[in-house]
């Protein structure tokens, strides 16, 4: 009942409050048209998709559309486990995603966003246009808000389909990580999973947390409760003078060989932030194990991510490092990014599998428009180590990423 609600209610929240809106108490916020000059398309781009907006109503108070755009180019030149050189160009639409928020009766918010293309190029596969599945779509409770509680900062609840954050970069949206893609043992533990589940967040002070229980069950959309579930805990504080520590834990109840929405049976993550004037850094290590995966990829996993960055020119050239490493108890127990090491190139890497693996990043953003529009040029070398021989390749990236 619940899943059909939130299904119905995300299709046609949209058209229901556009059609309602002229109905309702308050003036709808119109988006006004540029100034001869064009005036500033940047403020244009971050308030063009808010189509509503009054406080003051009871009912509804505001509605926007937004999407996200995001395309890349690369190539990868490399020696396979064989000794054999390899290299190849790819381009990929890596992301096209478009939805609409809903906020009403002063304590709720509905969420949807859909997913618009699936490029399956760079794996030998087609490009597809057009609805593939829901990135998200949830329903969330203000409950602070709704109780004026005083006692907490913030108390809420979310049910629906939602992001799995779990490590550093996972918590950072597309929109906004630093490098054109997450690091391998990130993706490991993220597994860009969208689970159906209910989330109950709070924050007190320099404390905030939240714990999360999902569905194993895959689906495009709303799941339902016919497999296991997988259980997150988030823990973050704040320092006085800003810096930043995080901590996450994730359980998976059910064999990871019988799920796709996890590969590992449980990990756990702790990451520390820090902004020093125009330098930041981050610092995550992650440990957890695969679980019953068979011979060779199952036992203990481990890896470690640095990432700083210095703004050459303040809030618009910037600079980015990262290190990161991967590591396992068993031969085979962690895996490359698919992108671009162990895509459709022809070569020998053991599809990407291996018991060590250590990347270097290094890379330029141009912030035209902040994170709403930037360009990301990077040069990466990975080095896997599996149980054929040693593979090792150089990957060079160009990266345009926009929303609205």
């Amino acid at each position: 009942m619940i899943k059909h609600t939130l299904k119905s209610a995300a299709k046609a929240a949209a058209i229901t409050s556009v059609l309602a809106a002229p109905a309702i108490a308050g003036e709808p916020v119109v988006a006004q048209a540029p100034a001869a000059d064009c005036g500033d398309w940047c403020e244009t781009l971050t308030s063009i998709g808010t189509v509503y907006k009054d406080s003051s109503n009871p009912y509804v108070q505001q509605l926007k559309f937004f999407g996200r755009y995001q395309y890349q180019v690369a190539q990868i030149n490399g020696s396979d486990v064989d000794g054999d050189s390899f290299n190849e160009n790819f381009t990929e639409h890596r992301r096209a995603r478009l939805g609409a928020e809903l906020k009403f009766l002063n304590t709720f918010k509905l969420k949807g966003n859909i997913n618009m293309v699936s490029d399956g190029r760079p794996g030998g596969g087609d490009l597809n246009w057009g609805y593939q599945s829901f990135d998200e779509l949830k329903l969330s409770w203000d409950a602070k808000k709704q109780f004026d509680l005083g006692g907490v900062d913030k108390l809420g609840v979310t049910y629906g389909r939602q992001k799995w954050t779990l490590s550093a970069e996972a918590h950072e949206s597309s929109k906004s990580i630093k490098t054109v893609e997450r690091s391998a043992i990130s993706n490991k533990v993220y597994a860009s999973a969208r689970g159906t589940g209910v989330t109950v967040n709070a924050a007190k002070g320099a404390w905030s947390g939240a714990a999360s229980v999902y569905s194993t069950t895959e689906s495009d959309d709303l799941a339902g409760w016919n497999d296991g579930e997988m259980y997150l805990i988030n823990l973050g504080y704040e320092f006085a003078n800003g810096d930043e520590l995080l901590f996450d834990y994730g359980y998976n109840n059910v064999d990871s060989n019988q799920d796709d929405l996890l590969d590992y049976k449980w990990a756990t993550s702790i990451a520390y932030y820090m902004e020093r004037g125009r330098f930041e850094f981050m610092a995550n290590a992650i440990y957890g194990d695969n679980g019953d995966q068979g011979e060779d990829r199952d036992g203990s996993f481990y890896g470690l991510v640095l990432l700083p960055s210095y703004w050459l020119v303040e809030d618009t050239l910037e600079a980015v490092g990262r290190y990161s490493y991967s590591g396992s108890s068993e031969s085979e127990g962690i895996r490359t990014n698919s992108r671009y090491f162990r895509r459709d190139h022809g070569a020998d890497v053991n599809s990407g599998r291996g018991d060590s693996l250590h990347s270097i990043y290094a890379g330029v953003n141009w912030y035209l428009c902040g994170n709403a529009s930037k360009v990301m040029l990077g040069v990466e070398y990975d080095n896997l180590s599996t149980p054929n021989g040693d593979a090792d390749a150089t990957t060079l990236w160009a990266a345009y990423r926009m929303y609205f």
